[in-house]
């Protein structure tokens, strides 16, 4: 298995997950890659960062890109208690996975430690995508 380069530098994410504790939960390597095969990877891409929502069920599109334009939609998209899996744009930062209530409650740190982040939540299999500067977008992951 090749792990190199992958989760290097929590140090952008580092308020996130102190502010959090025992509530975040640092993904291994391979624990990333299978929550991206049902997830991140189920959509393409376009500039190879950006999801393409051609095709797929669009729940909401918000021009909102800031911590209570996230907190608002992790509240509707997701239940209490259900997992959701924050991948970041930048691979040598690790993937975690918090608590629906927990990433509501530390919304600002998720978009102010990052330009561009999905959240997925696990339950109800809706991924959210932050780009920062311009919006989120929350939608079904396709079968």
């Amino acid at each position: 298995m090749r792990t190199t380069g992958y989760g290097m530098h929590p140090e952008p994410i580092a308020g996130l997950l102190a502010a959090a504790g025992d509530a975040a939960i640092v993904l291994t390597y391979a624990e990333d890659r299978a929550f991206a095969d049902v997830s991140l990877n189920r959509f393409a891409s376009v500039n190879s960062t950006r999801l393409d929502w051609q095709g797929v069920e669009v729940l909401e599109r918000s021009e909102e890109f800031d911590g209570d334009g996230l907190r608002e939609m992790v509240r509707r998209y997701g239940d209490e208690g259900e997992l959701v899996v924050v991948f970041w744009g930048d691979q040598v930062v690790p993937t975690v996975a918090l608590a629906t209530e927990a990433v509501a409650a530390h919304a600002e740190m998720v978009v102010g430690s990052c330009y561009e982040c999905w959240l997925y939540f696990t339950d109800g299999h809706v991924l959210i995508e932050f780009q920062d500067g311009e919006s989120f977008v929350a939608a079904r992951v396709p079968n």
